[in-house]
C-alpha cells in the first residue's frame, strides 16, 4: 500500500473497480460493512452527514447520478432522458415508467415536484442546494412521467445538485401518512424510518440505534439488481473494535478508516487497503461568539495548529495540507503564498492575543479579558480517531497562548445539532463533496446563512456573501476564478475555520469481497458488492 495517494486534478477520473465482470457462484447472501459513526437521519430533505448520505444514497433514487467511477458525466437513474433549454433555466426530465417505491406503487412526476417542494418547505440545513435555484413554481408536472423545473436563475452545477441525496424522489403517499409536511420542521418518523418512501435497490429493513441498521435487497427494482441480498450494518464506536473485526473477517468493507489506524491493518492477509484522492477537507469549525467572536482571537488559534505534526502522525501521510474552502485540484483553487496561509507560529500568536487585550492570569495558564476566560469547547466525534487526535494535538499546543480548550467527546448523531443549537463553541468537522463545484463549498461553508445553518458557527461577513453570489452566476471563467481568489483571501483573513487537511479515502476490504468502485462525489454504493464464499 502507497503511503500517500495520487492527488486529484480537474477533470480526473478516479477508477477503483474490482471484479466487476461477474458474480462467482459462491457469493453470499450477506455482507458486513462498517460506519465510522452512525447515521443522524434517514430523511433526505433533512440528513446531511456522510454517514446518513451513504443509508439514503442505497435506498433512494434521485432523477440522475454519475457515470460509476467518473465525476465528469452525468447517467441517467429515474429519468431515462432530460433536455437543457438554450438560456439554461429549464431542464425537462423524461422519466423511466417501471419504476416503483418500495411498497410496489409507481413512482410518478407528481412525486418528484411533492419532493422538491417538501425540501423547500421544511428547510433544513441541506436544502440550501435547491433553494439557490428553485421555489414553490418551479417543478411543473408535464404528464405523469414527464417533469420541468424552471430554474430561478441559471446556475451551471443544477444537474449535479440533483444528483446529491437531498434531490431524492419521496413516496408522497407515505409521507403524508406519517406525519406529512411542516414547515421549518424535521418529520421525526422519516428521520429513523424508510417504510416503503424509497425506491432504490435496498430497503431499510431494521434500524436499532447504537446497535445496527440492516438493509435488505429490493426485488422490484427498476434496474439491474443488487448482488448482494443483505448489507449488515453494526455501530461500532470503538476504533480498536473495528480493527479486530476486519482482522477477524467479522466485517467486509470500511471506508472513511481513520489513517490514524491503518498500521494497525497493514500486513493482514485478509485485506485489501485502498486509499483513493478525494476532494474531502478536514477542518475546525470556530463559533463566532464568546471570545471567538474576535477575529484576532480566531487568528491566533489558527497560528496555534500543528499541521505538520497532524499531517505526519494522525494522518500518517495519507493527506495533504489545506489551505481554504476549495480543495486543492478543484476549478477555483489557489494555493497561496506564504503570507497567504497559517502556518504554526506560537510567537504570532501570543502576540496577536496581546495586541487583542487579552492577559495571563499569574499562576492559573489562561488569559483573561474584561473577567471573560480565554477559552472554547469543541466537539470531537466518538471513533473517529482522526478528528480526537487532532483535537488532543490543538489543545495541548493551545495552552502555549493561554487559551484553555476543552474537548467534548459526543456521538455523529448528535454532534451537529448540537453545534446548531449553539450548545458548544465549535466542532472537528470536515467537508466532502454534494456535486463537484467550487460553489459547492464556499456556499455552504462559508456563506453566513449556511455556515450557521450547517456548523453552527455564526460566521457573517456581507462581502464575503456578496462575493459568493456573484460568482455562482459568472459565466466567464477567468472573472469566476478571479472571484473564488478574493473569496479564499477573505476565508484567510477572518478565520472562521481552522483548515487542515485534505484527505485519502482509506478504504478497507475483505480480500473476498468484489465488485466496489470508487467515485469521489458519491457514497459507497452497496449494490455491485458481492463477496465470493
Amino acid at each position: 500500500m502507497g503511503r500517500k495517494g495520487n492527488w486529484l486534478v480537474l477533470g480526473l477520473v478516479v477508477s477503483l473497480v474490482i471484479g466487476m465482470a461477474s458474480v462467482g457462484f459462491g457469493a453470499t447472501d450477506k455482507l458486513i460493512y462498517l460506519f465510522y459513526g452512525e447515521p443522524g437521519e434517514a430523511d433526505p430533505a433533512t440528513a446531511y452527514d456522510m454517514r446518513s448520505s451513504t443509508l439514503i444514497n442505497n435506498v433512494y433514487d434521485r432523477l440522475l447520478t454519475y457515470e460509476g467511477s467518473d465525476a465528469t458525466k452525468f447517467a441517467p437513474m429515474l429519468a431515462e432522458r432530460w433536455e437543457v433549454s438554450a438560456d439554461g433555466k429549464t431542464v425537462t426530465f423524461h422519466l423511466r415508467k417501471n419504476a416503483t417505491f418500495h411498497d410496489g406503487s409507481p413512482l410518478t412526476a407528481e412525486d418528484v415536484r411533492y419532493s422538491f417542494n417538501r425540501v423547500l418547505t421544511m428547510n433544513q440545513p441541506p436544502s440550501w442546494m435547491l433553494s439557490q435555484m428553485m421555489n414553490q413554481d418551479s417543478t411543473v408536472v408535464v404528464d405523469p412521467y414527464t417533469i420541468e423545473v424552471h430554474l430561478t436563475q441559471a446556475y451551471a452545477a443544477a444537474l449535479g445538485v440533483l444528483t446529491h441525496t437531498v434531490a431524492s424522489i419521496v413516496n408522497s403517499a407515505v409521507v403524508e401518512a406519517n406525519g406529512g409536511i411542516v414547515a421549518d420542521q424535521e418529520n421525526t418518523w422519516m428521520n429513523q424510518n424508510e417504510g416503503g418512501a424509497g425506491s432504490g435497490p435496498y430497503t431499510l429493513k431494521e434500524w436499532i440505534p447504537a446497535e445496527r441498521l440492516t438493509f435488505e435487497r429490493y426485488d422490484g427494482y427498476w434496474g439491474a439488481k443488487a448482488l448482494t441480498k443483505t448489507i449488515e450494518c453494526p455501530i461500532v464506536p470503538e476504533v480498536g473494535t473495528r480493527v479486530l473485526m476486519l482482522r477477524a473477517g467479522d466485517a467486509d468493507v470500511h471506508d472513511q478508516f481513520p489513517e490514524t489506524n491503518v498500521a494497525d491493518l497493514e500486513g493482514a492477509p485478509n485485506l485489501t487497503i485502498l486509499t483513493p484522492a478525494t476532494f474531502n477537507i478536514d477542518f475546525i469549525a470556530l463559533g463566532c461568539r464568546g471570545p471567538m467572536a474576535e477575529k484576532a482571537v480566531r487568528q491566533a488559534v489558527s497560528y496555534a495548529f500543528p499541521y505538520a505534526m497532524a499531517l505526519e502522525f494522525v494522518y500518517n501521510g495519507l493527506a495533504i495540507r489545506s489551505t481554504g474552502p476549495i480543495p486543492s485540484g478543484m476549478f477555483g483553487y489557489v494555493d497561496p503564498a506564504a503570507d497567504g496561509r497559517y502556518e504554526y507560529n506560537i510567537v504570532k500568536a501570543n502576540q496577536l492575543l496581546d495586541a487583542a487585550g487579552w492577559t495571563w492570569v499569574a499562576g492559573q495558564g489562561y488569559r483573561v479579558k474584561a473577567g471573560v476566560e480565554l477559552g472554547m469547547e469543541v466537539l470531537a466525534p466518538i471513533g473517529e480517531e482522526v478528528k480526537m487526535q487532532e483535537a488532543l494535538l490543538w489543545q495541548d499546543s493551545l495552552r502555549q497562548i493561554g487559551f484553555n480548550l476543552k474537548i467534548r467527546e459526543i456521538v455523529y448523531a448528535m454532534m451537529y445539532r448540537t453545534v446548531r443549537n449553539h450548545d458548544t463553541d465549535g466542532i472537528m468537522s470536515g467537508w466532502l463533496p454534494d456535486y463537484a463545484d467550487p460553489d459547492n463549498y464556499v456556499d455552504a461553508i462559508c456563506n453566513s446563512g449556511n455556515a450557521n445553518a450547517i456548523y453552527g458557527n455564526q460566521y457573517n461577513n456581507p462581502a464575503m456573501d456578496a462575493l459568493i453570489l456573484q460568482a455562482k452566476s459568472e459565466i466567464d471563467v477567468a472573472k469566476r476564478a478571479g472571484l473564488y481568489r478574493q473569496i479564499q483571501e477573505i476565508s484567510f483573513q477572518d478565520a472562521p475555520y481552522i483548515w487542515v487537511s485534505q484527505r485519502s479515502n482509506v478504504v478497507i476490504l475483505n480480500n473476498a469481497v468484489k465488485g466496489f468502485y470508487y467515485n469521489p462525489i458519491l457514497p459507497i454504493d452497496f449494490a455491485t458488492l458481492y463477496k465470493e464464499g
